[in-house]
């Protein structure tokens, strides 16, 4: 009896000494679990030249395929905040810049969730041939600004509202001058969201809207027009491109594609 009164205490200060261990493992993980962890999650993101650990650390941050092109997108930067892990969701804040990009936000993650809040970023138009590979044909340049002060997405859709505004429009049959500066606004209350585009300034008027499935199958079906603003001689082979004449040298804008954001991400 007093040998097992003795082990108590004993036991009590080995499974205390176990805790503290794992606890310090944890702590002191290397950023590159975090490497690791994206490179299975995504064949289209790396997270290379790590520094720091899981918690606290930072990794150039490079994008795309070898079909599309791996871009260096800069110095990434997060910072986990553990005691959300009690409760069963990750929250941590995340930091981008780059010669090019740059952008921050805080992402919250928890079973079926992804919230994001306070997502300010800039990037070229050029990344968006990272994303949807028919942008290629286009040639986009230009900058892109994106902002977000609150979005969830879960399995049953998207609630949120993002501006993205591209500054310096233009690409390959632009020639050499800019086009202006346009806004696109996605708003999700729900299962489904709805895109608009409008122009802010510049020689070609676009305008439009659309619907996205975002819990569905992700069916995005767009349907715009674009016209010329003074003399479209030289915006002609842009037009050409963009669809079927309307007269008046106006163009329909329309496309379908598919963005099952909901099933990429697991939801």
């Amino acid at each position: 009896m007093i040998g097992a009164a003795r082990l108590k205490p004993a036991a009590g200060y080995i499974v205390l000494g176990v805790v503290f261990y794992l606890v310090f493992l944890l702590a002191t993980a290397p950023a590159s679990l975090l490497a690791e962890a994206a490179a299975d999650f995504s064949d289209s993101v790396r997270l290379r030249q790590t520094r720091g650990t899981l918690w606290h650390g930072s990794a150039q941050l490079h994008a795309g395929t070898p079909a599309t092109g791996v871009r260096d997108l800069g110095r990434l930067q997060w910072n986990v905040k553990p005691w959300w892990l009690l409760v069963g969701r990750a929250q941590l804040g995340v930091q981008i810049d780059g010669a090019s990009v740059r952008g921050q936000a805080q992402i919250g993650v928890s079973r079926g969730r992804i919230a994001l809040e306070e997502l300010d970023a800039s990037l070229p138009a050029s990344l968006v041939n990272l994303v949807y590979g028919p942008a290629a044909f286009f040639e986009p340049t230009g900058t892109i600004d994106v902002r977000a002060p609150n979005a969830e997405l879960t399995a049953n859709g998207l609630t949120a509202k993002v501006e993205a505004q591209w500054r310096g429009a233009g690409g390959r049959f632009t020639g050499p001058a800019s086009l202006g500066d346009y806004r696109i606004e996605i708003t999700g209350s729900g299962p489904n969201a709805t895109i608009r585009l409008s122009t802010l300034r510049g020689n070609l008027d676009l305008s439009g809207q659309g619907t996205w499935d975002v819990a569905g199958d992700g069916a995005l079906q767009f349907t715009g027009r674009a016209r010329p603003r003074g003399d479209s001689a030289q915006l002609e082979p842009l037009l050409r491109a963009l669809g079927r004449d309307l007269g008046g040298g106006e163009r329909q804008i329309r496309f379908n594609v598919h963005i099952p954001l909901v099933r990429q991400l697991g939801l």
